[in-house]
């Protein structure tokens, strides 16, 4: 989108030698003329290209360009006007059309005033308009003077001819001014959904903090008491530090499971959160996205087994990364299916699930790699794909990336539904071997509790 904005305004600055050559060409002797006009010219776009490309740069908070730049482009353009007053013609009333004199001006004023749109606010450019059209009328009045049989008076002339400019040079500040706020607009949108994204992460990072502190804040302060409790009995030589130790012991076993189910939480949550906080969090990146085959629907996931459910849910959340930061992506679909397919490796069919997601804003690819599979990798196909692909293969499924022409990328999952059940899902924590009973030993007198 900025460059949809920029490259006309470049490239109507830059047509200026070819609209000057073509003012000139109306009179005859004029290609005599056409090197020294090309060349004031072209000189004369390249300044007002630069200067508007500072311009641009300026407006969305970059540093303000010299003035001295300035001074060359505003000194360009009476160098077309003087070159062009050599063209034959110049100096005398034309009988019909524009003049030539008034074309000129037309050109290099138009050129100047768009360069400077995005430097100037909007009573300077209309003063800037202005001053052209008296600078442009004085030029047709002393054109009109200088002709031997005028078919109007100089006054009236000069009045309509800076009337004409200021009419066509303020449509192109206007142009070019709408232009400059559609730029700040699409740099805006990108500054938010980079902050979107920014925030997204910050969230969950600090939900997740807060989850491990919720649970391990407790255990580990009854772990501090009861440890500074059994070191006080060890020191009397008292029997029952050995019981508090086991219940330090326990509390630390209660820990690491909690902690893994914390963490396996937060690892693998269901297929249907991940697809909704997939769908939130692209679209409040700006990605339209359109998920097909949700939790609950004929034909969708309804009876994925839990490990399949736990592999695709890190599917969707590793496409979810990607597209946010390895594409421009503008629309996203994410499409689950169950389907009967031929079993990788072995005969027969099986119930297969596959997970397909499209995202377009692919940037073009460098140099050509292959991936073991022969498919051609893709930019951010890193290590989080492969990590996917073994967590697959490990279940028996599949996983494919395909580019497709107009930056299009297409990321399937397919997954043996079979080959799934009756397997724990993926990140399940091992269980924790139980702790046998603390033999009863007798309180120490003058001992407290622990907690008390």
């Amino acid at each position: 989108m900025d460059v949809m904005v920029r490259w006309p305004l470049y490239l109507f600055s830059a047509a200026e030698p070819v609209l000057v050559l073509l003012a000139a060409n109306s009179r005859a002797g004029a290609w005599e003329l056409a090197a020294s006009l090309l060349a004031v010219s072209a000189l004369h776009a390249v300044a007002c290209v630069a200067l508007l490309r500072a311009g641009l740069a300026a407006h969305l908070g970059g540093p303000r360009p010299p003035a001295r730049l300035v001074a060359v482009a505003a000194g360009g353009a009476v160098a077309v006007v003087a070159v062009g007053a050599a063209v034959p013609g110049f100096t005398a009333d034309p009988g019909d059309g524009v003049p030539v004199s008034l074309t000129m001006a037309l050109i290099a004023g138009g050129a100047l005033t768009g360069a400077v749109a995005p430097l100037l606010r909007t009573p300077a450019l209309l003063g800037c308009v202005l001053l052209g059209a008296v600078a442009a009328g004085g030029l047709v009045a002393i054109v009109w003077a200088g002709a031997s049989e005028p078919d109007e008076a100089p006054g009236t002339a000069a009045v309509q001819a800076g009337a004409f400019y200021g009419y066509t040079i303020l449509l192109v500040a206007i142009s070019y001014r709408v232009s400059t706020w559609m730029l700040g607009v699409v740099w805006e949108i990108d500054r938010s959904r980079a902050a979107h994204a920014s925030l997204a992460v910050a969230e969950e990072r600090l939900r997740f903090a807060r989850d491990l502190h919720d649970v391990l804040g407790h255990n580990l302060s009854l772990m501090a008491v009861q440890s500074e409790l059994a070191a006080r009995l060890a020191t009397r030589g008292d029997a029952a530090a050995v019981e508090r130790m086991l219940e330090v012991r326990q509390v630390a076993h209660d820990s690491l499971r909690e902690m893994r189910a914390v963490v396996d939480g937060y690892r693998r949550a269901d297929l249907g959160a991940e697809l909704a906080g997939a769908r939130s969090l692209l679209r409040s990146a700006g990605v339209a996205c359109r998920v097909i085959g949700e939790v609950g629907r004929d034909g969708g996931d309804g009876a994925l087994p839990a490990s399949a459910q736990a592999t695709l849910g890190w599917v969707v959340r590793e496409a979810t990364t990607n597209v946010i930061h390895h594409s421009e992506a503008t629309t996203c679909t994410i499409d689950l299916d169950v389907r009967d397919l031929d079993v990788r490796g072995g005969p027969g069919r099986a119930r297969t699930a596959v997970l397909r997601i499209t995202n377009d804003g692919l940037p073009p690819v460098g140099a050509a790699t292959t991936r073991r599979d022969g498919s051609a990798t893709v930019p951010g196909a890193g290590s989080g794909l492969a990590g996917l692909e073994e967590r697959l293969a490990g279940l028996g499924g599949v996983l494919t990336v395909t580019r497709k022409p107009g930056g299009c990328f297409v990321l399937e999952a397919r997954l043996p539904i079979d080959a799934a059940e009756g397997t724990a899902p993926v990140g399940t924590p091992p269980p924790v071997p139980p702790v046998p009973p603390a033999p009863p030993a007798p309180a120490a007198a003058g001992v407290p509790e622990a907690g008390s």
